[in-house]
């Protein structure tokens, strides 16, 4: 081995944004879909600022084509003057300079999000181009970048009787692969800002299917409150609602109580979502007490059994609240940076709190005894819950000593290196407790469905068995004992079957983690097993396949050693035969999804042909009178042409097919905005070269010939699987008992074959709002959601 010399010319420099680029990860969290939205956000956040310091009133977001996003405000403009220290333009400094910006001078902005002048120059360093334009003092200004660096300097390009920026930017696939912007992610984001800030407008358009939307709450965090709550009970009408500034910060409050058990309580400062809490959180929660509390024990006309002292888990059931703290200098901590370290900000937000609750209590006596009522009911329950576990404990069943008795425990004691496979059924655990790696995989079989904790209060929780073995082998406690670092295990791994009752039990164990343990989903310890959906067996040889693609992909690399296609009379390569195949097995997939949204393939094919591709493809009228009528070649009935209920300015009209079992829907603007259609399109973009071409299969001495690719699509997929089957046994998994133990180890459990999904709750709200429809009392918007998705549900139990 030659020596390696380690000396000056070992050490380097990283020059300018260049660190960036090699540690991209340091700076947004990841290269995945978060990192790749976090950019968006980076230049959202300043926009957003200008909105804060008053100089904004609207935003807009634009997803272009091309796969770039551009943000454009009304606000003043970055700087375009030179620099005293750099010597060149201000808007070149904040553009390739980390940790250079505006926010630092109190002067300039009182408040802020953002990554203080990390932000938009970490989304320069990671774009493939970036171009950006100000208006400012009557001129455009535009100074455009090459992965963080300037083409040349900043140029004055125009006049213009407007201000503010203008930032476009394609993130660099050299980073982020072929990741894209989602349309909901964004619109989820850009909702949330409104609400925080009333008085600004935000507007999304997505050029790539002609979807346009703008938010804007005049209402502010009421209407958050309302919107959250939109999907339960209130148990009062009236919002509260209150305010108050002091030392530079304003706080505000909106909260409201519905009939459920859980808490929603989302907490904001600067517009960033404090996940962890903080010292904000625990001002208004003890000043919600507090001013309870001071009510139930001194106001007048309430009954004496009334009169009780509550705590803060009595306040804080059936809750829905949204906080929001405007301030100079927040202190970030925690794990994620997610948490107000701020301890000044405690008292401040108790007092005005309490203060404000107080005001509302004595302006609105009736709205003030209802949440009375609530709490003092939730108050009688925890004392009921206090006693059943003091008789519990004395004969010796105590939540914290009982030993889980159906955990099949692990050797490991390290938490970092165990991991828990909740599995359904004894059956299933027999097999999984055989399969597993006893070193460091524990295994705890449940029977039957465990409680919906959606619709139970925490005294009927603990009162389950399920879950008390389920808390049990985790080893946090529940409820107000709750510890995420007393996690006994840091990979929690959900294994049911992939029929209707697994996916129930799933979810409901997904809505006990939600409801009752977020903070495991926040540290990324909960998932879920993807066993494979096929076995295929070749000369007494297992091959497992994990879906429908990859089986297509697999069987077409078998059947193209016997099967030649021929395009208008030339013989394609097996290598572009393939692809062909496997781009016509997408497009398949594609149209099947749709219809399960009650669109047929052939409806979806007349759109694409016809270029029908974005929403505001169908704002000409003259456009889809002429559509209306391909329809009607193509055999369907149509209806007259009305103005577009998603859309005001375009235009739509109801079909039927007959073809399709007399399958009625409506053909406009809502269509191409679906992520099925445009899967659709995708696919089809990519066969349009080979379109319109004589199609001859030739599988050995035996041809069948097609019109075209599209025309004989399902036939020529259903000869090339078939030919790709011969000599296979193709087994069909359903349930995880289907599997032997060393079945079971190797597909789903073995860490160095398997594959598990993260559970990550992207939007909260979102979220919230899902489980709440799905697992909650409310009738009405559970069967509204089951009428709309009904047709994409895959497996049905008959």
């Amino acid at each position: 081995m030659s020596k390696q010399t380690y000396g000056a010319e070992s050490i380097r420099v990283l020059s300018g944004l260049e660190g960036v680029r090699v540690r991209p990860a340091m700076y947004i969290g990841s290269t995945g879909p978060e990192g790749f939205h976090h950019l968006l956000w980076e230049v959202l956040d300043n926009s957003v600022d200008e909105a804060l310091a008053g100089y904004c009133n609207q935003i807009q977001v634009v997803l272009n084509a091309d796969g770039s996003a551009t943000v454009e405000d009304n606000g003043r403009g970055i700087p375009v003057d030179i620099h005293p220290q750099e010597g060149i333009s201000a808007l070149e400094v904040v553009m390739t300079r980390l940790h250079a910006g505006g926010k630092f001078e109190r002067a300039v902005y009182k408040v802020s999000g953002g990554l203080h002048g990390v932000g938009v120059s970490v989304v320069n360093a990671l774009s493939e181009w970036l171009v950006a334009e100000v208006y400012r003092e009557g001129f455009i200004y535009r100074q455009s970048y090459r992965r963080g660096i300037p083409d040349g300097p900043v140029e004055k390009i125009g006049r213009t009787q407007k201000t503010g920026t203008r930032v476009t930017f394609k993130p660099d696939p050299e980073i982020f692969g072929e990741l894209e912007f989602d349309y909901e992610v964004i619109k989820n984001r850009l909702r949330e800002l409104a609400f925080l800030n009333p008085e600004v407008k935000f507007i999304l358009r997505d050029e790539r299917t002609g979807a346009e939307e703008t938010f804007h709450f005049k209402g502010g965090l009421s209407e958050f409150v309302k919107y959250l709550n939109r999907k339960r009970e209130p148990i009062h009408r009236k919002i509260v609602h209150l305010s108050g500034e002091r030392d530079l910060v304003k706080v505000e409050v909106a909260l409201q109580y519905h009939t459920g058990y859980t808490e929603t309580v989302y907490a904001y400062v600067n517009n960033i979502h404090t996940r962890e809490g903080g010292s904000h959180l625990v001002g208004f929660r003890t000043a919600l007490t507090r001013a309870i509390n001071r009510y139930l024990s001194s106001a007048e006309g309430l009954p004496k059994n009334m009169r009780v002292k509550v705590e803060g888990e009595d306040v804080r059931e059936g809750l829905c609240a949204v906080i929001s703290l405007r301030m100079p200098d927040p202190q970030f901590e925690g794990q994620t940076k997610m948490k107000l370290g701020n301890s000044e900000i405690k008292p401040l937000v108790d007092s005005i709190v309490f203060e404000g609750l107080m005001r509302f209590f004595e302006e609105n006596p009736g709205e003030a005894k209802k949440i009375m009522a609530k709490v003092v009911q939730a108050a009688r329950a925890r004392e009921a819950a206090r006693k059943a576990r003091e008789i519990a404990r004395k004969k010796g069943e105590a939540l914290e000593t009982l030993v889980a008795g159906k955990l099949a425990e692990c050797q490991e004691k390290d938490p970092e290196k165990r991991e828990l496979f909740i599995v359904e059924g004894d059956s299933a655990g027999g097999s999984a407790k055989q399969a597993r790696d006893r070193r460091f995989q524990a295994i705890l079989p449940l029977r039957g469905k465990i409680l919906n904790v959606e619709k139970a209060r925490i005294d009927k929780v603990l009162s389950s068995e399920e879950i008390k073995q389920l808390v049990a082998s985790l080893g946090t406690g529940i409820g107000p004992d709750f510890d995420p670092e007393k996690a006994r295990f840091r990979r929690i791994i959900i294994m049911t079957d992939a029929d209707v009752d697994g996916a129930h039990i799933r979810t409901l164990l997904l809505t006990f983690f939600y409801r009752q343990m977020t903070e495991l989903l926040e540290r990324g310890w909960l998932y879920i097993a993807q066993p494979p959906l096929y076995r295929v067996s070749e000369n007494k040889k297992d091959i497992y396949i994990k879906d429908d693609a990859s089986l297509d992909a697999y069987l077409f690399g078998r059947a193209l050693k016997k099967v030649i296609l021929n395009l208008s009379g030339e013989i394609v390569s097996a290598d572009l035969s393939r692809r062909i195949l496997e781009d016509m097995a997408g497009l398949e997939r594609a149209l099947s999804e749709l219809l399960r949204r009650g669109i047929p393939p052939d409806g979806a094919l007349v759109l694409v042909s016809s270029g029908f591709t974005r929403a505001d493809h169908f704002d000409s009228e003259e456009r889809v009178a002429e559509l209306a009528e391909r329809f009607k070649e193509k055999g369907y009935a149509v209806g007259r042409l009305k103005s577009s209920s998603e859309r005001p300015e375009a235009y739509e009209f109801e079909v039927t097919s007959q073809k399709e079992g007399y399958l009625s829907y409506t053909v406009g603007p809502a269509i191409p905005v679906r992520r099925e259609f445009r899967e659709v399109v995708r696919f089809y973009r990519r066969l349009e070269p080979y379109l319109g071409k004589r199609v001859e299969i030739k599988i050995g001495e035996e041809k069948r010939a097609y019109q075209d690719l599209i025309s004989g699509l399902s036939e020529i997929l259903v000869l090339v699987r078939d030919t790709g089957r011969k000599g296979l046994h193709i087994q069909r998994y359903k349930g995880l008992g289907e599997m032997n133990p060393s079945q079971l180890w190797e597909t789903t459990m073995d860490p160095e074959r398997r594959i598990l999904l993260r559970v990550e709750v992207q939007d909260a709200a979102e979220a919230d709002e899902l489980f709440s429809t799905l697992m909650g009392d409310k009738v009405e918007p559970r069967r509204e959601f089951i009428q709309t998705h009904a047709l994409e549900y895959r497996e049905l139990d008959v």
